[in-house]
């Protein structure tokens, strides 16, 4: 099995992908110094998002803070369709790149293809990365999985988008994956109920290559798997070679990037687990519970009763309005694509 570092690119929504180069230098070297074979860098959205939003550094600047420092790593950046563009990821390649996940909500797993085969085709390692496994079921994810291999990636990553799924859950999953396919199979997992370095490892029971891991958890909302943590889990069941000294890892990994964390999940976090929330949608959430006067956490979860996956303002609109006058939506089928 292998540990993935994301770091820098997850840990990038809590710095609002704002890094001083010494602090990327600074991750590098421990991450490769640690024998972390996979690293992964960039902005949040990946390759491409410098040129779409107004992001603090270009793709070039990770690469020039981080390639020299890799050792024998293997360096990544993350690609979303519609974000990067074919020429950003022949880019990378072309900088010393060594691999890319091709993200995207499971439910739109087919945009993933032609990216997945473009990139392969450029001689890199590609995983593709189902944001949101949980809205579909593992049987869909089974008979989906079909495209992903047809299009020559090396993995395909199961990621708990919003921190809520169940240990048994994540097993159910990667199995229905294992049992027909040969293909590497990862686990990324966020920490809105404590259960990301559980999960990870019911992930490696069942029969995952991969897990993703940050420095001291670090990374978007409650946080991810803990790195150090896990790695010392894996040891422990004698998954991973003792050559790593984790304490060591946690002490430096708490140095650089131990500032930047804060402590305990707050009720929000816990709330976004319970329902499967995904953050990136808060102020759509915020401001229509200030617009009508309602409480956020009960207006979440009328949300999340209806479209988990990418609800429209109108959605919280129309749930804030119903709360204001009492009434809350009967119990809707789990992540319906129903757009209101």
């Amino acid at each position: 099995m292998n540990i993935l570092d994301c770091t820098i690119r997850d840990g990038g929504y809590v710095t609002n992908n704002q890094w001083e180069e010494e602090t990327l230098k600074a991750i590098m070297t421990i991450l490769s110094s640690a024998g972390i074979k996979y690293i992964e860098v960039g902005n949040t959205l990946g390759l491409g998002m410098c040129h779409r939003d107004a992001t603090p550094h270009t793709d070039e600047y990770f690469m020039k803070a981080c390639m020299p420092l890799k050792g024998d790593s293997m360096l990544g950046m993350f690609f979303i369709p519609n974000v990067g563009k074919k020429e950003d990821i022949a880019w990378f390649r072309d900088n010393g790149g060594d691999f890319v996940r091709v993200g995207a909500n499971a439910t739109t797993i087919e945009t993933t293809f032609e990216y997945i085969s473009y990139a392969k085709s450029l001689g890199l390692w590609v995983s593709c990365n189902l944001m949101k496994t949980y809205t579909i079921s593992k049987y869909n994810l089974a008979r989906m999985a079909k495209g992903v291999i047809d299009s020559g990636a090396d993995c395909l990553y199961l990621v708990d988008s919003a921190g809520g799924m169940l240990p048994n859950q994540v097993s159910e999953y990667v199995r229905a994956i294992k049992e027909f396919y040969n293909i590497s199979v990862g686990f990324h997992g966020h920490n809105n109920l404590q259960l990301a370095n559980g999960n990870s490892f019911v992930a490696i029971q069942a029969g995952a290559d991969f897990i993703d891991g940050t420095l001291q958890g670090l990374g978007r909302g409650a946080g991810n798997t803990h790195l150090e943590s896990m790695i010392a889990i894996c040891q422990k069941a004698n998954l991973l070679p003792s050559h790593c000294n984790v304490l060591e890892l946690a002490d430096k990994g708490e140095q650089v990037v131990g500032g930047l964390l804060h402590l305990g999940n707050t009720k929000r976090e816990i709330n976004i687990g319970i329902h499967n929330f995904h953050d990136s949608f808060t102020n759509q959430l915020e401001k229509a519970s200030e617009k009508y006067g309602v409480d956020p956490d009960l207006l979440m979860a009328e949300v999340c009763k209806i479209n988990v996956i990418n609800p429209s303002e109108e959605l919280f609109d129309f749930a804030a309005m119903r709360l204001k006058k009492g009434k809350v939506f009967k119990y809707a089928p789990a992540y319906s694509h129903k757009n209101i």
